[in-house]
């Protein structure tokens, strides 16, 4: 379980500041890889009864056949607290989806950016998202290492991490994305560089904006059995 308890601590870390119960949105979207990766659907169909075994109040977008999720309308985020983003392109806003998340973001909602959810298509997508959650994929820039992996907890200390020690897994790295210089750095991964010198990279970060949202991103979660260790 020790994969999953960063993002549950950190969903739960809202409730002092937050109606009772904590209301979260799920917006996941289609499985996009091979067995047993990017399984956004079963993220949502778990993590719905986790959350509100925990007493928060969760909802999901609804799909459509090809599980492609309605985009939470302003009334929905009205009555959300966290907006969880688990799914490809989670950067990628529609003109009227960023207006909503502009305005969810200036009252101070908050994110839980988890894997593919952190990558944006283009750099208009990833300077805006850069500035929402502290970081961004970048394209053309950042890269990607799938296989053996070691999370090494930088913030022992943190309400989020405190208590979790660093642990191995089979996953996958995201490296070079572009960073605010004040995101909070809660674990990093060494990341090995084909002809370069190993770099050691952050894959899970805090980012607050003062007087508005606050974030929490989780690089991991490439491969869906992650979340059961």
């Amino acid at each position: 379980m020790r994969c999953l308890l960063p993002l549950l601590a950190f969903v739960s870390a809202f409730a002092a500041d937050a109606p009772d119960p904590l209301r979260v949105f799920i917006r996941c979207g289609p499985k996009t890889h091979g067995p047993g990766d990017h399984d956004h659907p079963a993220f949502a169909r778990d993590w719905q009864p986790l959350l509100t075994a925990a007493r928060m109040k969760v909802s999901v977008g609804d799909a459509d056949a090809k599980g492609v999720q309605t985009f939470p309308s302003d009334e929905q985020l009205a009555e959300t607290d966290v907006l969880i983003i688990h799914r490809q392109g989670g950067g990628d806003f529609k003109p009227d989806e960023k207006a909503r998340v502009e305005k969810f973001a200036a009252r101070g909602g908050s994110f839980v950016v988890i894997h593919a959810g952190s990558v944006a298509g283009n750099d208009a997508s990833a300077n805006f998202y850069k500035d929402l959650i502290g970081g961004s994929w970048r394209q053309k820039v950042t890269k990607w290492r799938e296989g053996p992996m070691e999370l090494n907890i930088t913030d022992k200390t943190h309400a989020i991490s405190t208590g979790i020690a660093d642990f191995a897994m089979k996953d996958e790295i995201y490296y070079d994305m572009d960073m605010r210089p004040d995101v909070h750095a809660l674990a990093t991964a060494l990341t090995p560089k084909k002809g370069e010198k190993p770099d050691i990279q952050t894959q899970l970060w805090t980012y607050e904006k003062p007087g508005a949202q606050r974030a929490f991103v989780f690089i991991p979660g490439h491969t869906y059995l992650n979340f059961s260790r």
